[in-house]
């Protein structure tokens, strides 16, 4: 038989491996969110023979997709699964291995004995094989009258999909991805397994009687329904029960007769908590389901503000009338819900309360601090109000009243502020108990200023600064917790298990300081989004904030509290290998972008308990000439500038200087990790008071860069060879060493992990990669997709059995999505453009065959470099495909095959030599997990074309470099400090300059480019 693929787990580089069940884990996935079952998971399963002992039938129905059935080597075959109870059957999907059936049919049964065939088809094509399907029956089965090998028939799993007793439920079950807790679980079957819409996780509890399952709704909840699918290992006695306070229960459901399989129940009853409480097992195991769905609706109010209005700046004259409480600058520290209170305005009829709450849609193109953006959350004719809503936890809450009189004039009070932070703590046992509510971090028994919650953060900063040893300080100023438990900072990204037990670690240093994980997942955690100059081509900053969005609460999950991203790069040198990374051409997109992602990683426009904290990066804007020199003047600094004050309006706390020096801030300089003058600019010219983190730096400028004003040695490893901290404490001034590491502090503070350093191993990663997660990054892929070129050809137009092939290097790489920092779910991952194209085709009957095929009606040439990060996958000098690549397109054309070039450009690349040859150009950059699937879907006309050039194309080399040129700025032709300047007269980057210094807008029309800025196709 054909081997048996082994399925790993995938980063992107180091490679770890291919993603056998990327199909069959999105189809369980889809399936689990149906109206209808999955039924036939774990039940008996018998066929007509095995291949031998390692194959057996059971196998085909176990819910892995390591495991099969394979029969003898003949005709027919059938394997056949009994349900239990007789059921509508709607679906049914093979999983076949290589060794498939062109032709079989699909039958049901009452008493295993007489059947009624469902599907029947002799020209089966393997693979995956989705079939809707209506028939009832107690038993199904697949009949296999034709062998497509010579080898038997081989499925790696046999679904059906039904609904048995009760009524289906409709909607998404309100308990989906929810808090969960239990009596305990076995092996590696988490409770939350039984909560994540897929049918082939379970939860698993002790081999004991009295297990229970417990949903937090995060609201009280009406229920009208649970649905139980039970693995083999069922209750056959047990209560369902709900409660608001985890203390008093009310039994809605109970019975000592349970049937196991899927099990309907309608109920009745309201209640924050669901507890599934099983009394009796019906096997010698434990309990185990599949998945517990429970149905009705979560009043949120209690925790959604209300939004009477935009995002809005204060009025321009306040202090008409006084506020009265909280008092300014106050430390709410005893609800959720403080009384905000005022005094009365003379005529006043009534009163505006405007608070700056945290908001899903500020207007990202705007300046301005946006921690100053407030909502008008309530009108009272009284002067004082309560919030109906419990505030989150924030440290800089503003807030004003505006007094309406009779005749509509305003008149707006002063502002004050306030901090609102009432924790739950972490109960891990981690040997540091609670004493009078606060961790007892040193563990000497006494609540010790720092430890103190209620206490201001400053307070708590002085008070910890002072305990510490100077080598206690230093250390909060490195990296590799992993190995040494006292270090600030610990380099990730790392699987759940080994942070947490990391985080153990530090949580037993004499002081408890926990440290913060900050790794490169500069385009999501464990749902990968497109790289930022993607996410320029499409423009939609709302999605770029609910992809920060995304990455926060993944992170949140396992306690990984910070990211070395985003960039705030604006790439206008096109040899700059990581201008991938950055935002575009445009320092407008750029700022925009760069907003949306930091509010979006932080919870808002302020670090708080809730964030993952945002490292900007690489200061002063290596887009200007890249990591060697940075290149721009007095004038163009500004735009290049311009994101990083971006960011620092956005609420950004953490920026990293990049590797480049700048001939303009320090002339013949070292790096700006490492120069005193180029961060002195961020902290003078641009006010900029936060952390300031390092590029990864070799041992010997640790010191240096100390001195010159960095704070944390990004990546930096206290045990490496030939450094000791003695040595870096002594030539480190204890001022400048107490400036830092107050930042530090402060930093950990705000975040609240002294109180919550934490996540959850077990669970959490059960709530990574969301359906909804994977759309949201399938819908910034297809709006960043560019079509440059159609002669008509798109969208594909093809009968069944028409024939198409798709080829080129890029067609079906694994890696080409996305770049070395890019993590995927082990049930998800990146479908190549083959996988994709196929798997889309499929659905109209065309065939797909890859690199080459019988009398093809299009070829689609995947073409571009491989991933790379800071180096170029060719020579960077060279822009444009190698001949091997424009190879295959001029095959393609001489044969007077249609070409549809899928151009994956993470640079501006020279297209003219080929641009002719093609049909259609369209450009996926580097498109995230989802780049395959949208590449597919708008080629067969799924959406709409909508992404735009971030960049301007080069017409010719000689646009970029001087003949025999080398990236040196002697060499180039174009200015690397300007924007749209390809092909540009001296009059026009004269104009440019001008606009620059002027802070007017830079039209992209500038140049002779062959593609402007912004080109690109919308519409058919």
């Amino acid at each position: 038989m054909p081997a048996t693929p082994t399925r790993q787990r995938r980063r992107v580089v180091p490679l770890l491996a291919l993603l056998t069940a990327l199909t069959a884990g999105q189809l369980a996935a889809t399936r689990a969110e149906a109206e209808s079952t999955l039924l036939s998971q774990g039940k008996p399963t018998t066929a007509s023979s095995t291949e031998n002992a390692g194959t057996p039938a059971s196998a085909a129905t176990d819910g892995s997709t390591t495991t099969r059935w394979s029969s003898a080597f003949s005709d027919p075959q059938w394997l056949q699964v009994d349900l239990g109870a007789t059921a509508a059957i709607d679906r049914v999907t093979l999983l076949w291995e290589a060794a498939h059936a062109t032709a079989f049919q699909v039958q049901t049964s009452a008493n295993g004995t007489t059947w009624t065939t469902v599907h029947t088809t002799a020209n089966g094509t393997g693979g995956t094989q989705d079939l809707n399907v209506t028939g009832t029956g107690r038993y199904v089965r697949v009949l296999g009258t034709a062998r497509a090998t010579g080898y038997g028939y081989s499925l790696w799993e046999f679904r059906v999909y039904g609904t048995t007793g009760g009524q289906p439920p409709t909607g998404t079950p309100i308990s989906q991805y929810k808090q969960v807790a239990a009596s305990g679980w076995e092996g590696g079957n988490a409770p939350a397994a039984a909560l994540d819409g897929r049918a082939d996780t379970r939860w698993s509890s002790q081999f004991a009687d009295d297990q229970w399952l417990r949903v937090d709704f995060g609201g009280v909840a009406a229920v009208t329904q649970v649905v139980l699918n039970w693995e083999g290992a069922y209750a056959r006695g047990y209560r369902v029960e709900l409660s608001n306070d985890l203390t008093t229960w009310t039994p809605v459901y109970s019975t000592t007769t349970g049937a196991g399989g899927v099990e309907r129940l309608a109920v009745s009853g309201t209640g924050r908590y669901l507890r599934l409480f099983a009394t009796a097992r019906a096997t010698g195991y434990g309990v185990s389901l599949w998945e517990l769905q429970v149905f009705g609706t979560v009043d949120v109010s209690a925790s959604t503000p209300p939004l009477l209005s935009p995002p809005t700046r204060a009025p321009a004259n306040t202090g008409r009338f006084a506020l009265s409480a909280p008092a300014d600058n106050a430390m709410v520290t005893t609800t959720r819900r403080p009384a905000l209170s005022w005094a009365a305005a003379p005529g006043a009829v009534r009163y505006q309360v405007w608070l700056n709450l945290s908001r899903t849609d500020y207007d990202f193109t705007a300046s301005g601090t946006m921690l100053d953006l407030y909502t008008k959350v309530a009108e009272t004719t009284a002067t004082s109000y309560t919030p109906s809503w419990d505030i989150t936890d924030r440290w800089t809450y503003k807030w004003f009243v505006v007094a309406v009189d009779g005749a509509g004039a305003t008149s707006a009070s002063n502002i004050r502020t306030f901090s609102l932070y009432l924790p739950t703590l972490s109960t891990v046992d981690d040997g540091v108990r609670v004493v009078n509510g606060s961790r007892d971090l040193n563990k000497n028994g006494a609540v010790e200023p720092y430890e103190d919650w209620r206490q201001p953060v400053e307070a708590r900063v002085n008070d910890l600064l002072g305990r510490m040893t100077p080598e206690e300080k230093a250390y909060q100023l490195f990296y590799n917790a992993q190995v040494f438990p006292r270090s600030g900072w610990h380099f990730g990204p790392a699987e759940a298990q080994d942070l947490h037990n990391a985080l153990l670690a530090s949580s037993g240093t004499r002081l408890g300081i926990p440290f913060v994980s900050a790794g490169d997942t500069i385009a999501g955690y464990k749902t990968t989004y497109p790289l930022q100059s993607a996410l320029a081509a499409a423009k939609n900053y709302p999605l770029d904030h609910r992809l920060g969005d995304v990455q926060r609460r993944e992170q949140l999950e396992v306690g990984a509290r910070g990211v070395l991203g985003p960039l705030a790069e604006v790439g206008t040198k096109v040899l700059y290998p990581r201008i991938q990374e950055g935002n575009g051409e445009s320092a407008d997109v750029a700022s925009a972008q760069v907003r949306a992602l930091v509010t979006g990683l932080q919870g808002g426009p302020e670090l708080n308990p809730a964030s993952v904290l945002a490292t900007v990066k690489h200061w002063p804007g290596e887009g200007a000439g890249g990591e060697a020199v940075i290149v721009f003047d007095e004038v163009t600094v500004k735009y290049h500038t311009a994101p990083f004050r971006a960011a620092m309006e956005a609420g950004a706390v953490n920026i990293m200087p990049g590797y480049a020096g700048s001939t303009l801030l320090d002339p013949g300089g070292p790096g700006a990790g490492d120069s005193a003058k180029i961060l002195a600019y961020l902290r003078q010219n641009l006010g900029y008071t936060g952390l300031i983190t390092t590029d990864w730096l070799p041992s010997g400028s640790w010191v240096g860069a100390a001195n010159a004003g960095s704070d944390v040695m990004g990546g930096a490893d206290p045990g490496a060879a030939g450094f000791s901290m003695a040595q870096f404490t002594a030539a480190v001034p204890a001022a400048r060493i107490d400036d830092a590491v107050r930042r530090v502090l402060r930093i950990k503070f705000k975040l609240g992990i002294f109180e919550n350093p934490y996540g959850d191993p077990v669970n959490g990663p059960y709530r990574f990669h969301k359906p909804e997660y994977a759309a949201l990054a399938n819908q910034a892929s297809r709006e960043a997709m560019t079509l440059l070129k159609n002669n008509g050809v798109l969208p594909l137009r093809l009968n069944a059995g028409d024939n198409i092939v798709v080829a080129g290097p890029r067609a079906d790489d694994t890696s080409a999505c996305c770049i070395w920092t890019s993590y995927f779910h082990q049930e998800y991952g990146s479908q190549t453009i083959y996988q994709a194209i196929r798997s889309r085709a499929a659905q109209a009957g065309v065939n797909v065959h890859k690199d080459t095929g019988p009398s093809p009606k299009l070829a689609v040439v995947a073409v571009g470099e491989a991933s790379y990060t800071h180096a170029t996958n060719w020579v960077k000098e060279q822009p444009y495909l190698p001949p091997d690549q424009l190879a295959l397109i001029r095959g393609f054309r001489d044969q007077g095959i249609p070409v549809v070039v899928a151009l994956v450009l993470p640079r501006p690349y020279v297209i003219t030599e080929w641009h002719d040859l093609a049909s259609a150009v369209v450009v996926t950059y580097r498109g995230g997990e989802e780049m395959g699937p949208a590449l597919a879907s708008l080629l067969f006309g799924d959406y709409s074309p909508r992404g735009k050039l971030p960049w301007q194309l080069p017409r010719a080399l000689s646009d970029v470099l001087r003949p025999g040129g080398a990236d040196v700025p002697a060499d180039a032709v174009e200015a690397w400090d300007l924007p749209y300047d390809l092909g540009a007269t001296a009059a026009e980057r004269a104009d440019i300059r001008a606009r620059i210094d002027a802070g007017r807008p830079v039209p992209t029309t500038y140049g002779n480019p062959l593609y402007p800025h912004g080109a690109g196709l919308t519409g058919w």
